[in-house]
C-alpha cells in the first residue's frame, strides 16, 4: 500500500490542485466580496498543493525513510499544515460573525477563542527540538513532527467545535444562506477527516497504514472541496449571465 501511494501521490496533488483552480474562479467571479476570506484560504490552499506536489516529485517527500530531504519536505507539510488549519478556524469564527450579527460580546468571544487556538498548543504541548548532531539538527529551528500533529489535532478539534456553533447559528437565523450552510458542511467535512486522519496518523506514523490514512485525508479534502463548489456554481453562472431580462 505504501508503494503504491508513493505513486499515486502527485496524482492525487495533481487533482486537488485541478479542483482548487475551479474553485478559486467559482469564489473569485461568484461572491469574492461576500467570501473574501473563504477566497484567500482556497488560494493558499492551491498554492500550497501545488508547491508541495512540486516539492514531493523533487524532494520524494512521501517515501518513507529518514533523509534530509525527507526532513526538508516533512518541514515544508508541516509548517503548511498550521497555517491552513489556523485560516480554518479564523474562517468558521467569521462566518459564526456574520451569521450571529454583530454584537460586542459575540466579537470579543471569537476573537478570544481565535487567540486561544493560536497559544494553547506552545502551554499544552511542549515543542521538542532535535538534539545536537542528529540527522535533523540542521533543521533545530523547528519543533518534532509530534508537535506539528498535536496542534493540528487540537486546531481541527477546535474547528469542527466551531461548526457546530455556526450550525446553530444558522438554524436560530431567520435568513438561512444555502452558500453559508454548504460551506458549513465542507468545513465539517475537513475539520473532523483531518481530526480523525491525525489521529490515527499519530499511532501508526510508519508503515502501510499510514498510507491509508494519507489517502484518507486527501479524499476527505477532495470531497469537501466539491461541496464548496457546488456551494458557489450557482452564484458563478448568475454572474456570467448577468442579470435576467425582464420579459
Amino acid at each position: 500500500m505504501t508503494q503504491f501511494y508513493d505513486l499515486l501521490a502527485p496524482g492525487l496533488g495533481v487533482l486537488t490542485a485541478f479542483v482548487l483552480a475551479v474553485l478559486v474562479i467559482l469564489v473569485a467571479v461568484g461572491s469574492a466580496r461576500k467570501f473574501w476570506l473563504l477566497l484567500l484560504y482556497v488560494s493558499w490552499e492551491l498554492f500550497a498543493t501545488i508547491g508541495l506536489t512540486v516539492a514531493d516529485l523533487r524532494l520524494h517527500g512521501t517515501v518513507q525513510a529518514v533523509t534530509r530531504d525527507g526532513r526538508l519536505y516533512s518541514i515544508l507539510y508541516w509548517s503548511n499544515e498550521i497555517i491552513v488549519d489556523s485560516l480554518r478556524f479564523i474562517l468558521v469564527s467569521v462566518l459564526i460573525y456574520k451569521v450571529a450579527g454583530s454584537p460586542r460580546f459575540v466579537r470579543w468571544l471569537l476573537t478570544g477563542l481565535v487567540l486561544a487556538m493560536l497559544v494553547l498548543p506552545f502551554v499544552l504541548f511542549q515543542p521538542v527540538f532535535p538534539l545536537p548532531g542528529s540527522l535533523e539538527a540542521s533543521f533545530d529551528s523547528f519543533p518534532s513532527r509530534p508537535w506539528f500533529n498535536s496542534t493540528s489535532q487540537l486546531l481541527n478539534f477546535g474547528v469542527a467545535i466551531m461548526n457546530v456553533a455556526l450550525w446553530g447559528a444558522l438554524l436560530g437565523s431567520k435568513m438561512r444562506d444555502r452558500q453559508i450552510l454548504e460551506v458549513s458542511v465542507g468545513l465539517g467535512l475537513l475539520a473532523a477527516g483531518s481530526a480523525l486522519g491525525l489521529g490515527l496518523r499519530h499511532f501508526h506514523d510508519k508503515g502501510d497504514l499510514t498510507a491509508v490514512f494519507n489517502l484518507f485525508l486527501n479524499l476527505t479534502q477532495l470531497a469537501a472541496w466539491v461541496i464548496w463548489c457546488d456551494a458557489f456554481w450557482p452564484a458563478a453562472r448568475q454572474r456570467i449571465r448577468g442579470p435576467a431580462s425582464p420579459s
